[in-house]
């Protein structure tokens, strides 16, 4: 503790005497797990070590080379510096960690953080920071890498949650999300907090610092074994205090369980009582002991729901299209996700499909792959009803025309089907018709333009037969450059089409 705050043994016994001493830095050092980032963050910067080791500004533009350019300091942390920086080649912000230098760092600390940025290095998935670019991971050399700008952590916003249950279970949805997929891939985390969780430049959340990570396939005896702990106090499972080698994907449900118990309650202490309500039962569940827990993110995450369909606000289809975006916007949404969604959307009633318009528009070409084949019926039912609304409503905005369109394209690939490929073009031209929206037509354009055999040549013309007289959609679609790129059959149609239109006017 003495060394991490950079002062004597005997002052930081003459420091803990005092009422202003930091609560959280005296329960760690008096506790048997230390997060060295945690409590540097709470320590005062007179107190914070400041020796030979850590990168300079000159230093990081040197090993960044010319792709990166640092713009101001955002964090010095015990082991790395973060750096706010502009990618060129993309021209968007970044953030580069980079270590101190290896020499000035014990050996579990170096190794720690080449295992980070191994990890993050080998996943892909939404709701986890990616690494961009990275460095040499050389002894000799120091280690970097860069990720996405985060807009903030879940740590600064949590006391905005309290008492907002939906919102709640939109954020738990992301990171059961991403916290299966990090388990999928064999990872697990092992300091989970708010802290940890980040917000995307797009408004997803987005697990991040892996430093605690283990890979479970890999032996790890070097950096933990049994007897050491690691994780942060509040939130890291009992099991970790004394044998962190040997947790499984439980440790991370109870941290999972005390970021829930933090956001419902705005804030985390030690002792807080769980509030009442629906998800206290979850809470006390997913924070009990080994063998009461849930076994798996997804099982907390549907106990979430579960808890939530007893509470008023679950009722209304709004809030229910709010809870399933994010579990549907996922490439890969889980089993329930897909079935809770068909099921509430075949029963909607029509003045209310404007909310499952906001579902599926979201959802990743991926996403409605997975979808199709689970339930390709039940999916066709639901794109049916939502080409009908697009093509019969004409107060939509400009840009949500275009949101629409690119979900109809992602549904033609996705599927392959015909019977999605009339729905589409059938509701397209209108949709860009009623709207004078260009980029609506493009896409139509390119889904024609990808049609290469008679039959969905065919299913394509019966659709624009019946999309209105002239002048229409489908003149309004067509410009004869378009129509010259598409497949023969489909050339001669539309020009029959538009000319048979042009004769019953």
């Amino acid at each position: 503790m003495a060394e991490v705050l950079g002062v004597s043994p005997q002052r930081v016994a003459v420091l803990r005497q005092r009422a202003s001493f930091p609560v959280p830095v005296a329960e760690i050092a008096q506790g048997p797990i230390w997060d060295l980032d945690v409590i540097a963050g709470w320590s005062s910067s007179s107190w914070r070590r400041t020796g030979p080791g850590r990168p300079s500004a000159a230093q990081a533009r040197r090993l960044l080379g010319d792709r990166f350019e640092i713009e101001a300091s955002i964090d010095e942390g015990g082991f790395a510096n973060v750096y706010r920086a502009l990618d060129r080649q993309t021209d968007q912000p970044v953030a580069v960690k980079i270590q101190r230098d290896i020499q000035d760092l014990d050996g579990d600390a170096a190794r720690r953080f080449k295992r980070e940025l191994r990890v993050l290095n080998g996943l892909s998935h939404p709701n986890v920071i990616p690494v961009i670019a990275h460095g040499d991971m050389s002894e000799e050399e120091e280690i970097w890498y860069a990720m996405p700008l985060a807009q903030g952590s879940l740590h600064a916003v949590a006391a905005e949650f309290e008492g907002k249950e939906i919102e709640i279970a939109e954020v738990m949805s992301q990171l059961c999300n991403g916290l299966s997929y990090v388990h999928e891939a064999g990872v697990l985390h092992r300091d989970l907090k708010p802290a940890n969780v980040l917000r995307t430049s797009d408004g997803r959340w987005a697990i991040s610092d892996f430093g605690l990570a283990r890979e479970t396939e890999r032996m790890t005896t070097a950096l933990t074994w049994t007897g050491d702990g690691l994780g942060t106090p509040l939130y890291a499972a009992p099991e970790q205090w004394n044998a962190a080698k040997t947790v499984d994907v439980r440790a991370d449900v109870y941290s999972l369980g005390k970021i829930l118990h933090h956001l419902v309650a705005g804030q985390l202490l030690p002792g807080d009582d769980i509030p009442d309500g629906p998800l206290k039962p979850v809470i006390q569940r997913a924070t009990a002991k080994y063998a009461q827990r849930y076994e798996t993110p997804v099982a907390l995450l549907e106990a979430i729901n579960r808890a939530l369909a007893t509470s008023p606000d679950w009722q209304t289809d709004e809030t229910i299209a709010k809870l399933l975006t994010p579990r549907l916007a996922s490439d890969f949404p889980d089993a329930s996700a897909i079935d809770e969604f068909l099921s509430w959307a075949q029963g909607i009633h029509p003045d209310d499909r404007q909310e499952v318009l906001r579902v599926l528009v979201h959802m990743p070409t991926n996403a409605i792959t997975m979808t199709w084949q689970r339930n390709s019926v039940g999916f066709l039912e639901v794109y049916e009803k939502f080409c009908d609304f697009i093509a019969d409503h004409t107060d939509f905005g400009f840009e949500y025309c275009d949101v629409l369109a690119n979900f109809c394209h992602r549904a033609v690939v996705a599927t392959a089907d015909l019977e999605i490929l009339r729905h589409t073009v059938r509701a397209l031209p209108a949709l860009g018709y009623h709207h004078n929206r260009w980029h609506v037509r493009d896409v139509l354009a390119t889904i024609l333009q990808g049609i290469t055999t008679p039959d969905r040549a065919l299913v394509a013309l019966e659709s624009l037969q019946a999309a209105g007289a002239y002048p229409g959609p489908v003149e309004w679609s067509f410009e004869e450059f378009t129509i010259r790129s598409l497949q023969p059959l489909l050339r001669t149609g539309i020009r029959k089409i538009i000319e048979e239109n042009q004769q019953n006017e």
